[in-house]
């Protein structure tokens, strides 16, 4: 029998953020998700999932799609306590090549908030370790995602999709890269501590930054965000002190004041023996005096430095969509090709165990009613019969698999027309 690929994604497109949050499954609760579909009344053959900060989807090879959703409603209800129903869940439904198509485009970073976002690919791979963690056998999921992953590399090495920063956090990491060959003696100074200075700051790790000192004006804020990623934490009350120390500073609060003024930052210059200082202003309105740009020693850009660069990049981006594309559509048609053998060769095989069945239930009868010589004429003769009636359906059935033309409503005739659910193959 064939079975259907499906996947239930709730994502930043048909799903609020505060739901958003609320879905997001932990390793450990996807893997309680795989266990509870692994009971056999769940119709469930094999389960994954994707969960990140804009999308948890769920993946599963099924033998009855149609109650699907219900089974993912229910298992939300006792994993989260999260009444789906009642928050008006709408999640998109996909099923085989739109599934397939989803999930390659997910890892491709087609199908990402920020066009092709790279940390998306990492987290596909995360999914696929899980499903290999499992104390389970998922081979066409396995299949799926090493193919999801092979897109998802191989469109980032043959186009520039992913090149290039297309987030003003991105950006400000990309920029101060440029600057600076290495980052293990460079210390950051992140005034703010919102979610743009907190992806700041990831992008400043990512590539190299060890040593922060956060500086907000909210206690619990910033002590939290310290603790998080092993920084320091000061009140904006001590920006002067800390203006003297960093080699990077970086502002991004909705402070409608210049926290960073020309003759606060002279007093620090003095203190740091006019060393150089990179100073990016991400903030809206600035928190940095525009004055500042004029000293020698200090490299100053603003939101606006960036949001052009940003701007220049995504239509970059938006150019090698096509290309992308083609990368994708041709992975999908082999898995496509392959997934479309595992409904033909179990029919095969069950029509040849079939006939084989009654070709033995027949030739039983005549074991003690002729000669031992007759018996095995009698044996060869009925194999090239069965032989000989198989073959062109047989040869058929291939043939329109190849073509794509077997749907699953004739595999469905073919096992209706000989009994085969119910068929034993060692029935006799």
């Amino acid at each position: 029998m064939p079975n259907t690929l499906i996947t239930v994604s709730f994502n930043y497109q048909n799903t609020p953020l505060d739901l958003r949050d609320r879905v997001a499954l932990s390793d450990e609760e996807a893997l309680q998700l795989i266990e509870a579909a692994m009971i056999p009344s769940s119709g469930i053959k094999e389960l994954a999932v994707v969960s990140t900060c804009n999308r948890t989807e769920i993946y599963g090879l099924l033998i009855e799609p149609g109650h699907f959703y219900n089974w993912v409603m229910q298992q939300f209800l006792e994993l989260k306590q999260i009444d789906l129903k009642k928050e008006s869940a709408d999640p998109t439904i996909l099923y085989n090549n739109e599934a397939v198509e989803h999930l390659f485009g997910v890892a491709g970073g087609l199908k990402s908030m920020m066009l092709g976002e790279n940390q998306i690919l990492s987290q596909v791979k995360s999914s696929y370790q899980l499903i290999l963690s499992c104390p389970y056998s998922f081979p066409v999921l396995n299949h799926l995602f090493q193919d999801a992953i092979r897109v998802g590399k191989s469109i980032r090495t043959h186009t520039a999709l992913c090149r290039g920063a297309v987030s003003v956090s991105l950006a400000t990491a990309a920029l101060a890269k440029k600057i600076y060959a290495n980052f293990s003696n460079v210390k950051v100074l992140l005034v703010g501590a919102g979610e743009t200075a907190e992806l700041t700051l990831v992008h400043f790790k990512e590539i190299g930054v060890v040593d922060f000192i956060i500086a907000n004006r909210g206690q619990q804020r910033r002590q939290a965000l310290a603790k998080i990623h092993n920084a320091e934490a000061i009140p904006l009350e001590e920006l002067d002190t800390a203006l003297t120390k960093a080699n990077i500073v970086v502002t991004a609060t909705k402070s409608p004041d210049y926290l960073i003024t020309l003759d606060k930052l002279k007093q620090a210059l003095k203190s740091r023996k006019h060393r150089s200082l990179l100073i990016i202003d991400i903030s809206t309105p600035r928190n940095v005096d525009p004055r500042i740009s004029e000293l020698p020693e200090v490299f100053l850009y603003n939101i606006n430095d960036l949001d052009k660069v940003v701007a220049e990049n995504l239509a970059r981006r938006k150019k090698e969509i096509a290309a992308a594309e083609v990368i994708l559509q041709n992975i999908m048609t082999e898995f496509n090709d392959w997934f479309k053998t595992l409904a033909v060769v179990p029919t095969i095989s069950k029509l040849n165990s079939y006939f084989e069945h009654i070709r033995r239930q027949e030739l039983k009868k005549f074991v003690h009613r002729t000669s031992e010589e007759n018996y095995h004429l009698m044996d060869d003769l009925s194999k090239s019969i069965i032989r000989k009636l198989l073959h062109y359906p047989i040869v058929e059935l291939r043939q329109q698999n190849h073509k794509g033309n077997l749907t699953a409503s004739k595999i469905d005739t073919i096992w209706d027309l000989y009994r085969l659910r119910n068929f034993e193959e060692d029935s006799d």
